[in-house]
């Protein structure tokens, strides 16, 4: 594996002149026999590593040194296994993803567990930092990349988790200021019917809302947060969760109906049941715009930046 590894490495790094310095240098056999080595024995989530994406990465640990002496140096002291993992993160390889949560899962728990205040429990951290590690954007690449190997994984992810921490508790909920309340927000100001609705169940929509979002589970919660608020897009969600797009769609169907059904459920134990039926029939499709808002005050708690 080490002499493919080698070819691999050198043609990742051409044509800078680094590919023939590194080709040269009489260490480089020995460092890559240790990485292969640490590859073989700690991968536990691939049994056939991939060599080109692992040359990929490693490329990219040479390039960025100054001089061919740090680059060996960086070589020598890689956590190699780990560099690996975060490379197949990014790449949305669903085994690692897997992997990934599952090992670095519990430090992420440990880290919102002492910031109650934030209002996310475990399960909604862990999707947050892993949409923020793990999904490219435009403009940049996905940002567990910027790992580069020197130290664990854990630990770097301890602290990136640290920080996002400390900027989402620097935001000011939106929800504290609201302003308008939620069906203030729907219509044009023409429409008599829905303008009765605001008077007479106005606090009893916007506690049916309220409890249908909380009656959600995380994953459904995030799922509508990401698609229609954060415009995530349904490829990047699948890459995120590790599953086909076609998921994807189910999943945020049923988010959808589920969503919608405890509404109507919320609504029911609060509106006399004579005019139930006529007040979720006059919402009609305004009831997806109203819950597409109230998510919105909380995705910008959440999600903003």
């Amino acid at each position: 594996m080490r002499a493919p590894l080698r070819e691999l490495l050198v043609s990742a790094l051409e044509p800078s002149a680094r590919a023939g310095e590194l080709a040269a240098a009489p260490a480089l056999d020995e460092h890559l026999a240790r990485i292969v080595a640490a590859l073989e024995a700690d991968v536990a989530f691939d049994p056939s590593p991939d060599l080109a994406l692992l040359a990929a990465t490693l490329a990219t640990v040479v390039e960025q040194a100054e001089t061919l002496e740090s680059a060996l140096a960086s070589l020598a002291r890689l956590a190699v296994a780990d560099l690996y993992l975060a490379a197949a993160c990014a790449r949305g390889d669903r085994k690692a993803l897997r992997w990934f949560e599952r090992s670095c899962g519990p430090e992420l728990d440990r880290v919102i567990a002492r910031s109650p205040g934030l209002g996310l429990n475990a399960d909604e951290f862990r999707q947050l930092v892993l949409l923020r590690l793990v999904v490219a954007e435009p403009e940049r690449r996905a940002k567990i990349l910027s790992y580069r190997g020197q130290g664990s994984l854990k630990a770097w992810v301890r602290v990136t988790a640290a920080r996002m921490v400390i900027d989402l508790s620097r935001r000011p909920s939106k929800l504290d200021n609201a302003g308008p309340a939620l069906l203030d927000q729907i219509g044009d100001g023409d429409d008599l019917e829905l303008d009765y609705l605001r008077g007479a169940y106005g606090p009893q929509l916007q506690a049916a809302f309220t409890a249908a979002v909380a009656a959600l589970s995380a994953r459904q919660r995030n799922l509508l947060r990401q698609r229609y608020l954060h415009q995530v897009s349904a490829d990047a969600l699948a890459k995120l969760y590790a599953v086909h797009r076609s998921t994807i769609f189910v999943w945020l169907e049923q988010a959808r109906l589920t969503l919608l059904g405890a509404v109507r459920e919320a609504l029911a134990a609060r509106v006399p049941g004579h005019e139930l039926d006529s007040v979720v029939g006059a919402l009609g499709s305004r009831l997806d715009l109203s819950v597409r808002r109230l998510l919105d005050s909380r995705l910008e708690l959440e999600l903003e930046g």
